[in-house]
């Protein structure tokens, strides 16, 4: 068919003929020409995907490393706590020396401060010391009142008191009682937390032995004070 003989050709064939010759060069447009940037855009997308998954995984581990480090925290000053009220053997020389600070300060003469055996429990020990101290009723008063009050878990239990012979302003009575500083061992501990690594169903208080430990001694005491 020749060019010139176009114009006999119905309108609506030579449109159909146009139609077909438009489509064969958009198609060759888009395979030959396109295919490289799309293949390049694809691969990017990709890239981006990859990315954003990434992403949110790492804001996952970065707030999860906040919660951490929240909780550690948190835990390091609950353990600061219960060591004030439960220490451990190394420090127990500076309760007992606490305790005699808070006896001399409120008007006590220390007559007798003899350590005796020790209370072994399952959670906890006691250093009981035999003390023997002459003072006013008042002086005496203020030193239990003080214990009652002690950062550290201690009990008063034996107690004996009797009016003196020779009376003077600051000392009208001698008294003794057995005086009983609490601690944990540091085998005890290492036993309790060998103990939660054991057995991680085990209940809160099995995995802090510390706090078990305290909350055993409180129970046991509170009868004695």
């Amino acid at each position: 068919m020749r060019i010139g003989n176009l114009s006999g050709i119905p309108w609506y064939v030579r449109l159909s003929i146009f139609v077909v010759l438009a489509g064969f060069v958009y198609a060759g447009f888009w395979y030959f020409v396109t295919s490289g940037t799309r293949k390049e855009t694809k691969g990017l997308l990709e890239q981006v995907s990859q990315l954003q998954k990434a992403n949110a995984e790492a804001q996952i581990a970065s707030q999860r490393l906040n919660e951490f480090r929240t909780a550690y925290k948190n835990k390091q000053e609950e353990m600061e706590e219960l060591r004030a009220l439960l220490p451990e053997e190394r420090e127990l020389t500076k309760v007992l020396e606490g305790i005699e600070d808070h006896a001399r300060a409120t008007g006590l003469s220390l007559r007798k401060f003899t350590p005796k055996d020790d209370v072994q429990q399952d959670f906890y020990s006691g250093k009981r010391i035999d003390v023997s101290v002459q003072s006013s009723f008042a002086g005496l008063r203020a030193f239990f009142d003080q214990m009652a009050r002690y950062q550290r878990i201690v009990s008063i239990t034996n107690f004996e008191i009797k009016q003196m012979d020779k009376q003077a302003s600051n000392k009208t009575v001698d008294a003794r009682f057995d005086l009983t500083a609490y601690y944990v061992s540091s085998e005890k501990i290492q036993q309790k937390q060998a103990a939660a690594q054991t057995a991680p169903a085990a209940p809160a208080a099995a995995a802090n032995p510390a706090a078990a430990t305290t909350q055993a001694v409180q129970q046991a005491v509170a009868p004695a004070k």
